[in-house]
């Protein structure tokens, strides 16, 4: 015979699996996983070169300075989403293997396409990427910022989402030969939720 406190101990340790197994479950059926992305009063690696920071770190510090500009701006948080990281990180590969600096490289599918195969979208959804090449994660951004295409599209109001990709590379391509550079792909977008 039990106790009605054993009972209940026993019902709440059963809800409890129910409730992780569920979510484990809908992080793995979506397949993008998420994260909230909040720029703090510093942004680590911000003035790190290839050398001294990880491809992760580099493109963590981009996202950071991205979140401040907009946090600036008196614009939404973006969220990082591990599908977009994916896209992001694999066309930054295909850059620096093809020296190329551009959407799409080589024979890559074209930006929508591999959105799309990457299972981000629903329902309405819209996009956009910037790519460069800069020393540090700081001048990258700040470069971004002087363009006003690229400006546009950090500070882009309708977008939610982010994906941040980095490597360091030398792509054959101006502005990019003369020494190791960080190369980024950033993809920001929204969804119909």
């Amino acid at each position: 015979m039990h106790s009605a406190g054993t009972f209940n101990i026993r019902i709440a340790l059963a809800l409890a699996a129910i409730l992780a197994a569920a979510l484990v479950a809908l992080t793995l059926s979506s397949g993008t996983p998420e994260r909230a992305f909040a720029a703090g009063a510093q942004c680590a690696k911000a003035d790190a070169t290839p050398s001294e920071a990880t491809p992760a770190q580099l493109a963590a510090a981009v996202e950071c300075l991205i979140g401040k500009e907009r946090k600036q701006a008196d614009l939404k948080n973006l969220l990082t989403v591990g599908s977009l990281e994916q896209v992001a990180n694999k066309h930054t590969d295909v850059m620096i293997k093809e020296d190329c600096l551009d959407h799409q490289c080589g024979d890559e599918k074209t930006l929508k396409r591999r959105i799309v195969r990457s299972g981000y979208p629903r329902g309405d959804y819209g996009f956009a990427e910037i790519t460069g090449c800069s020393i540090t994660p700081k001048d990258m951004v700040n470069a971004w910022m002087a363009s006003q295409v690229h400006r546009q599209r950090i500070l882009g109001e309708r977008y939610r989402d982010v994906g941040v990709g980095a490597d360091e590379g030398r792509p054959n391509v101006a502005g990019c030969q003369n020494g190791l550079h960080g190369v980024y792909t950033v993809i920001f977008a929204y969804r119909g939720r």
